[in-house]
């Protein structure tokens, strides 16, 4: 499987940009899973329902599952934090894993910019990432590659180069 991650600082348009990439990819015939990092505590299942009942009582993994779908809850052991690789290998085989977030990691990365943000782009301290999508302008004296958002075919072209898809 191969790995590209969408990095940037809150509220530039990742999420928006994975869900065209996504379907971009569809379109080629390639298969897509996602990963997305989160910050936050977070549950999906509610209060009183079967399988939260199960988690909240103690298992390691409770499994929720449909015809249609299924979904996973694990426990993470306090001193453990998310680690990618681990996560990567729960995913069924598929030609491209889109990773939101994990900055940290050491996988391939473009990094969503606004660049009307006085934030410093990440990009000027890590080497992992290997392209640039701007919302407006493009990055005066960048040396990586940039592309505005709506340039959903020429940005999947660049990471299935990158890839070696």
């Amino acid at each position: 499987m191969k790995i590209i991650g969408i990095v940037g600082w809150k509220n530039t348009g990742k999420t928006t940009l994975i869900e065209k990439l996504i379907s971009e990819f569809n379109n080629r015939n390639l298969t897509v899973s996602t990963i997305k990092h989160s910050h936050h505590n977070f549950s999906i299942d509610r209060e009183g329902t079967d399988s939260f009942r199960h988690f909240n009582a103690g298992t390691k993994e409770t499994i929720l599952a449909s015809e249609q779908k299924w979904i996973k809850f694990s426990r993470q052991r306090e001193d453990d934090k998310p680690n990618l690789s681990y996560l990567i290998k729960q995913i069924i085989p598929v030609d491209i894993v889109i990773v939101e977030g994990f900055k940290a990691s050491d996988h391939k990365k473009v990094e969503v910019v606004d660049s009307t943000s006085d934030r410093e782009p990440l990009y000027k301290h890590d080497k992992t990432i290997c392209g640039i999508v701007t919302n407006q302008h493009k990055i005066k004296n960048a040396l990586l590659p940039q592309f505005e958002r709506d340039e959903v075919q020429e940005i999947c072209d660049f990471i299935a180069i990158a890839l070696r898809i």
